[in-house]
């Protein structure tokens, strides 16, 4: 990708993210991950990763162990490993989530999967952060931020469930023109 285009993409990721902060996207802030200036998952590694970079088998034990003490959401083609700061979620106060997105390999043709046997599903986009109150049929009063913090990682801040009961988490991850959801189900005292 050259300078410019490089630019460009940036620019709507800026327009997207001002969009979000304003309000104006649906249920979810969504955070542009732009895939073109990531290196993406389905791509094929070096032989030999650069100096101070983590082996791709570390990678793979990073996703497979995701967070002590976390939790694992999964759709078709992602797993996505999650961790509440606070650990225990309170009801009524702020709290934030880190994440861990990583892509799962699996057959081809499987929904949100690569076009070869065992390719990973491709680097998502975008993701996003949500979660409602199934039985009550509402979800949260305020919407979270999300930011990029590091290689498939995430932190959302400002989630509240300002009620006790049964939640679900809801994380979209868009890759092109298809969106997977994961859910988990979380219960608050």
């Amino acid at each position: 990708m050259h300078t410019g285009e490089r630019r460009a993409v940036l620019e709507r990721a800026r327009t997207a993210e001002a969009r979000a902060a304003a309000g104006r996207t649906p249920a979810a802030v969504l955070l542009l991950v732009l895939a073109s200036v990531m290196p993406s998952a389905a791509s094929a590694q070096p032989a030999s990763p650069p100096a101070g970079a983590a082996a791709p088998a570390s990678r793979a034990i990073e996703c497979a162990s995701g967070f002590p003490g976390g939790s694992r959401a999964t759709s078709a083609g992602y797993t996505i490993a999650w961790r509440a700061d606070p650990q225990k979620i309170p009801v009524g106060r702020h709290f934030a989530i880190d994440l861990l997105v990583c892509p799962k390999a699996g057959p081809a043709g499987a929904a949100g999967t690569g076009t070869a046997p065992g390719s990973p599903a491709a680097v998502p986009v975008a993701v996003a952060v949500d979660a409602r109150m199934p039985s009550h049929g509402h979800g949260m009063n305020y919407k979270p931020t999300l930011k990029l913090v590091g290689e498939n990682r995430y932190r959302a801040e400002g989630l509240m469930f300002h009620m006790p009961g049964q939640w679900e988490l809801v994380f979209d991850l868009r890759t092109g023109d298809k969106v997977e959801r994961a859910t988990q189900a979380v219960t608050v005292r």
